[in-house]
């Protein structure tokens, strides 16, 4: 009788412990759509860095600014679509360019207020100060997600560019890719 009562003992400890580790299961499968703004930190990351002007080496502190659908796909992934303008390049005005973007970020959800963002980006340039930069970027995105309350986040990215940005023809020593770094708010209607 007592080795029968610790077993059912027991069984019950084990499903109050499976309900514990089971209660973060995203049970969020609603689509919301919402606002970013924030700051980019950008450079080009380059392979003939001694050819390059002096202004390479200083970073552009520029805006970003757009709109998000933030989408269950199963469990804890969620998918991001967003359309971003953002000012990149260097701080040296020659060095600079705008572009609008499209990021399209996968979400691991690692607990209810922390997640992970990764995936793949396109822009498009729209503006720059010199004529020398090619129109479309390709790039990786990687990063964490901070949510405060409950329509509000952090996010922290970096952006690794994978297409040289300088066009062979207009710019034919200059190499670099867009490197960034974007902190932002995200508010979610």
């Amino acid at each position: 009788m007592l080795l029968f009562s610790f077993s059912l003992f027991s069984q019950e400890i084990e499903s109050e412990e499976e309900k514990e580790v089971q209660s973060y299961v995203s049970t969020d499968t609603e689509t919301k759509y919402g606002f970013k703004a924030g700051i980019n930190i950008s450079n080009y990351n380059s392979t003939n860095l001694d050819d390059i002007q002096e202004g390479l080496n200083d970073s552009r502190i520029g805006a970003v600014f757009g709109f998000f659908i933030d989408m269950h796909v199963a469990g804890k992934i969620r998918f991001q679509p967003e359309f971003l303008y953002s000012a990149q390049g260097a701080k040296e005005e020659n060095l600079r360019a705008d572009y609008l973007q499209l990021p399209l970020m996968f979400k691991i959800e690692l607990t209810e207020f922390l997640n992970i963002q990764l995936g793949p980006q396109v822009g498009v340039k729209v503006h720059e100060f010199e004529d020398s930069f090619k129109n479309f970027d390709y790039a990786v995105n990687g990063g964490i997600g901070l949510d405060i309350i409950e329509n509000i986040s952090l996010e922290a990215r970096y952006s690794l560019g994978l297409a040289d940005m300088f066009d062979e023809n207009r710019a034919p020593n200059l190499e670099g890719k867009n490197a960034v770094i974007q902190i932002g708010v995200t508010y979610r209607l």
